[in-house]
């Protein structure tokens, strides 16, 4: 249970983090994803997800 919300602790950090700096930029971003196909954004979180497992398994969690 620890890990979990450790994991979502991280999460919500990391989203605040971004959200604090370049509020301006949440938009820009956002308009640019929903102009990619499903298939792209779907490859996109897979690429994003084994990047997360690979940190994971560095850090020994």
């Amino acid at each position: 249970m620890e890990k979990i919300l450790f994991a979502l602790g991280s999460v919500a950090v990391f989203e605040g983090f971004f959200l604090a700096i370049a509020p301006g930029r949440i938009p820009k971003v956002l308009e640019m994803l929903s102009k990619l196909s499903n298939s792209e954004l779907s490859r996109i979180g897979l690429i994003i997800m084994a990047i997360g497992v690979a940190i994971l398994m560095v850090s020994g969690i």
